[in-house]
């Protein structure tokens, strides 16, 4: 019984989502957003989207769906910091919204063609993975006009337990900004939305999320006298590192 009633909390939690989004990108942002600049309509649009995450995960946890605990949530306050986090579940960007404040998300190109998502990818000023030739001077924009950027170095959603492979961006960005880079570790128990898993995968449990906010990282850890390339793949290893020793810790 209390498992269907978790599957019935998660279907309507997810039409919560569509119907939300739908009338938060086709009604509220058009009927608001003309009241800024146009310079300013991006960072207008991911105010309300922070607004919209933190009232879904609420309700996920006011519907049973999960429990979610957080720690070292004051890492997260401040701007212009480069976020980094391990992809578990496509959940993780729904709390990363939720958390960060002026968030720029680095997303899968082809999400931008999903109909439900799409439109605030582009409203929001959400930077399309592409070569690192775009992707790195609009990721350094961003950082410099002090919006707080989100990458996943795995690129994509990874079950725990595999080898930690990270892309070197995050790390570049970093460098190349003098930004901090705060670590961010999710762990599920149960799985939740894992690759592989579908919305209508219901634990049989109530899963529980934990996410773990490290302390910052000062780029400049790795000698600032190497080549930028060196010094990338010398922070990404010290990040591979660090996640290792974290989920080793579960």
């Amino acid at each position: 019984m209390e498992r269907a009633l978790r599957f019935l909390a998660t279907v309507i939690s997810y039409l919560v989502y569509a119907l939300g989004s739908l009338g938060l990108w086709s009604l509220v942002y058009p009927a608001t957003c003309w009241r800024h600049p146009p310079a300013m309509r991006s960072v207008h649009a991911r105010r309300l989207s922070r607004r919209a995450f933190r009232f879904f995960v609420a309700w996920m946890r006011w519907t049973g769906v999960w429990e979610v605990q957080v720690e070292g949530m004051e890492h997260l306050q401040g701007s212009g910091r480069v976020i980094i986090a391990n992809h578990p579940s496509f959940l993780d960007t729904v709390l990363l919204f939720a958390l960060v404040d002026d968030a720029v998300c680095v997303v899968k190109p082809s999400l931008a063609k999903v109909p439900l998502v799409g439109r605030p990818i582009r409203c929001c000023g959400h930077i399309q993975a592409g070569d690192s030739q775009s992707l790195i001077p609009a990721a350094l924009t961003a950082l410099r006009t002090g919006a707080n950027l989100i990458l996943f170095p795995q690129g994509t959603r990874t079950p725990p337990g595999e080898p930690w492979r990270f892309h070197r961006s995050a790390a570049r960005i970093a460098l190349e900004a003098g930004a901090p880079l705060v670590p961010v570790f999710f762990r599920y128990r149960p799985s939740l939305l894992g690759r592989g898993q579908r919305w209508y995968h219901v634990p049989a449990r109530r899963p529980q999320v934990m996410v773990e906010v490290g302390v910052p990282i000062d780029p400049a850890i790795v000698s600032p006298d190497l080549p930028l390339s060196r010094a990338s793949r010398r922070l990404t290893r010290k990040l591979e590192t660090l996640y290792a020793g974290w989920e080793r810790g579960r």
